[in-house]
């Protein structure tokens, strides 16, 4: 009952209306006001207020036909809005008009319009459109001409109290499109109004629309309410007084969520009845809304045109604003960096550091507020360690302390910083970190990790009992557990605690491995385990040479691995069996430590087997080769002066790369990386050749015992067999010496494996 109250109100109200403005007032030219079609309000009202389309939340597209029961008059129109983010809206619309007359000419007035609409803020909005109108007149008089509208929306009020008001104000034909009366041949152009009318031609008038739109009553009804000003810059040679008022009334009332009807009277001056149904939420469509609405013409003044009729499609697509600008921020603040973070992340894992240090820069310098830029931070400054940049890289960590002091990352970058000392030999300087990682961050998991480092330094340094309190405290399942057990077990060894060693390498024997590193480091702890066995009070010589036979030829220690077989078959006079692996290492391993210790086998084999000529070469072999140092001293001065020649360069190159690490990869900057490259190469070459001289020398200064012991084994021996040769007894020395072949312990002079 209400509803049909609610119907008759809003039919009494147009009927009053209708009888006060039933004949339309005087308008000269009056062009196009589309009652039918552009309403404010909706989404294509951008004809009659340009700043309306600023209310399409989804792309929509909407198609309308307007036409006589004779088909001698029609217009058909198209329109499609597009929102841009929350600010912007586009709209274009074309318009067709025409009216056949009979010999089969007949006259055409288009118009195509492209809009533009912005929100000011989230209540207000401007916009403006262009116009380009289309005239042909029965084929004589062709032109072009263009037009231009400017609007203002307002939204004062939105909610479920008081409902949705929008008022809008907009000047039509602020740049009024100029009409030609001359007939000519082919398309002109006719210069719009705002800058001179043209001889013989006319400009559409400029109009001044104010517009009402209240939808309410939960949705259920729709006023809209349209007054305009007709011809508000009156041109006296048009005749008439111009700012005539004409209005149009809608009311749309809702039966359902889906069906409506619609009363409403025209600024034409007659009423219009309507109805309009809408689904939602189609396979491929949002929304799909079809409006019908018919009058006749000749209901207040006689047109000739009779009944007349209109149909309008509607639909709504796509993403709306709030989803569109929700995938573009979560694209922007969680796909982009998350990608661009991964990216960096398979540079680091590929071992390109200068290039993962670069794109983790423009993670931490691009997306500030990205939840893994700390970890970005830690990344790009590991990066830079990993490349010996130990100047970067300190930077890196001590700006990533204070610019992330709330990070779970912090002690990792106190625990780096440490590292970086404990590299660099500035013990001091790692322990008293250590301390602060102590107090600080003792609960973390670095706490382990800084113990390991700690208890490297108090083995460097010989305090091996506080090297291995240390590093006992590093249980399985720790990334350092083998490296840990490996320096225990050495440091019992030169303790003394054999029993002790014994069970730290027993331990990473027993460990299942889970990258390469780690096999290798279990390799050498089968070597050495193999060592203990050896040389123990109660010798185990099978058991050592099984746990040599465990090591693979790609491992680091294969070689100490092959000698210590070559030990074992010797110690039970096997001497056919311990020259093959002797022999192996010779000619498979040349720039090994141990080849002058294998041809010092060698040399005992042949004596046993009293081959003294092949004897005396071999075991002269081996005291020529333990004559010097592998790595002498002069070649130690010499490396370090080159060096330290060029640490300025390397120190240049990374200030220079720290710097483009900040920076965004624009052209310019990617310029400068590439001009940049040939110097990091060539410093980072010279860097790690020079590094590659320091490990090769720590292992020479470890062989350094061995060398001596196997020149003097060397030299004693051969002595004897030149006495044996010429016709002399075997010293009891050199006897004592075959039968015991102890002292194994440190064959090959590996103390640990890094």
């Amino acid at each position: 009952m209400k509803s049909i109250n609610l119907i008759k109100t809003a039919a009494f109200g147009l009927a009053v209306a209708g009888a006060a403005y039933a004949s339309p007032t005087y308008s000269p030219h009056k062009y196009q006001q589309n009652d039918w079609f552009a309403e404010f309000g909706g989404n294509t009202a951008m004809y009659v207020n340009p700043a309306s389309i600023s209310t399409t939340d989804e792309m929509e597209l909407s198609i309308g036909f307007f036409q006589t029961i004779s088909g001698e008059a029609s217009q058909e129109y198209i329109s499609f809005t597009l929102p841009l983010d929350y600010k912007h809206t586009l709209g274009f619309s074309i318009f067709e008009n025409g009216a056949d007359i009979d010999g089969g000419k007949s006259y055409t007035e288009n118009a195509y319009m492209i809009g533009y609409a912005y929100n000011l803020m989230h209540c207000l909005a401007i916009g403006i459109d262009v116009s380009i109108l289309q005239i042909d007149q029965f084929g004589d008089n062709q032109q072009l001409t263009i037009g231009a509208d400017f609007g203002i929306s307002w939204n004062p009020f939105m909610n479920s109290r008081f409902g949705d008001l929008t008022v809008g104000i907009a000047f039509q034909n602020l740049i009024s499109p100029a009409i030609s009366t001359e007939d000519g041949d082919g398309y002109s152009f006719v210069t719009p109004g705002i800058f001179s009318t043209p001889d013989n031609s006319y400009t559409i008038p400029s109009n001044l629309n104010f517009s009402l739109f209240w939808r309410g009553l939960n949705r259920a009804l729709e006023v809209k309410a349209e007054f305009t000003l007709i011809d508000v810059l009156h041109e006296s040679k048009e005749g008439g007084d111009g700012m005539n008022l004409e209005m149009s009334f809608t009311a749309t009332y809702y039966l359902s969520s889906h069906l409506g009807v619609r009363l409403r009277f025209t600024k034409e001056g007659y009423p219009v009845i309507g109805a309009t149904v809408n689904v939602k939420d189609l396979l491929f469509l949002n929304y799909v809304a079809l409006d019908f609405e018919m009058s006749h013409d000749d209901l207040v003044e006689k047109k000739n045109r009779g009944f007349i009729w209109a149909l309008k499609l509607t639909t709504r697509f796509g993403k709306t604003r709030e989803e569109a600008i929700g995938e573009e921020r979560y694209r922007r603040l969680k796909i982009e960096p998350e990608n661009d973070y991964r990216y960096a992340m398979r540079l680091y894992l590929n071992r390109d550091f200068i290039g993962a240090a670069y794109a983790f820069g423009k993670v931490q310098t691009k997306y500030p507020a990205f939840h893994l830029v700390d970890q970005a931070a830690f990344y790009k400054a590991k990066s830079f360690e990993n490349m010996r940049m130990h100047t970067a890289a300190r930077a890196v960590y001590e700006d990533a302390i204070k610019r992330y002091p709330n990070s779970d990352q912090r002690a990792k970058y106190h625990f780096q910083l440490m590292n970086i000392d404990y590299k660099e030999g500035k013990y001091k300087d790692a322990m008293d970190k250590y301390q602060n990682i102590a107090k600080r961050f003792g609960e973390s998991d670095v706490k382990a990790d800084a113990d390991y480092i700690a208890g490297q330094i108090k083995f460097e340094q010989g305090l091996y009992q506080e090297s291995v309190d240390l590093l006992a405290a590093i249980l399985p399942g720790n990334a350092n557990y083998f490296y840990a057990r490996y320096t225990m077990g050495i440091a019992y060894s030169r303790q003394g605690k054999f029993d002790e060693a014994e069970n730290c390498f027993r331990d990473i024997t027993e460990q299942v491995t889970s990258n390469q590193s780690e096999r290798d480091l279990q390799d050498a702890a089968k070597v050495k385990l193999g060592h203990i066995y050896f040389s123990g009070e109660n010798p185990d010589i099978a058991a050592a040479a099984a746990l040599y036979g465990q090591v693979t030829p790609e491992s680091p220690v294969y070689d100490e691995a092959m000698l210590g077989i070559a030990w074992s078959f010797l110690k039970v006079n096997k001497p056919d069996e311990a020259l093959k692996p002797a022999q192996w290492i010779v000619a498979n391993m040349p720039e090994s430590f141990l080849v002058s210790e294998a041809y010092l086998v060698q040399g005992y084999c042949y004596f046993m087997k009293k081959d003294y000529n092949k004897a005396e070469e071999t075991l002269g072999k081996a005291a020529e080769l333990t004559d010097q140092p592998v790595v002498s001293g002069a070649a130690r001065d010499s490396a370090k002066a080159a060096h330290d020649e060029h640490q300025a360069e390397f120190d240049s190159v990374q200030a220079q790369a720290l710097d483009l690490a900040r920076q965004l990869p624009t052209p310019r900057v990617e310029q400068k990386r590439s001009a940049l490259r040939p110097a990091f190469d060539k410093a980072n070459t010279e860097n790690e050749e020079y590094q590659a001289f320091l490990q090769r020398a720590v292992q020479s200064d470890r062989f350094e015992s061995n060398r001596k012991r196997v020149s003097e084994d060397a030299g004693f021996t051969l002595a004897t067999v030149k006495t044996k040769r010429a016709g002399g007894g075997m010293g009891g020395g050199a006897a004592q010496q075959l039968e015991e072949l102890d002292d194994l312990d440190d064959l090959g002079g590996d103390d640990s494996l890094e």
